[in-house]
């Protein structure tokens, strides 16, 4: 699963179990300051999608999908869980915001 919500909807549900092992939560970071961009962050996150869907990319697991944003061009820094039942975290890095 792939967990494109904002910081503030994200605390209201967070995965549990099985599920949280299959999903990755996205934040986007403007690369030279690592600061959260906030008004074009759905524009970004939403290029993401249509490069997977164009791609035609069906990635099996977060560790998958890390390797496909890199194939696409993306920048991506990846955390795996610290333990069993925690979400992927995966920060996408931009130079620019549009």
């Amino acid at each position: 699963m792939l967990d494109l919500r904002s910081a503030a909807y994200a605390a209201a549900w967070k995965p549990k179990g099985e599920v949280a092992g299959r999903t990755a939560s996205v934040r986007v970071l403007l690369a030279p300051t690592r600061k959260v961009v906030s008004h074009f962050n759905k524009a970004t996150k939403g290029r993401i999608v249509r490069s997977l869907l164009t791609a035609g990319a069906a990635p099996k697991g977060p560790a998958e999908l890390v390797e496909v944003l890199r194939d696409l061009g993306y920048v991506v820094e990846a955390e795996a869980p610290a333990k069993t039942g925690q979400a992927w975290s995966l920060d996408v890095l931009v130079d620019e915001v549009h």
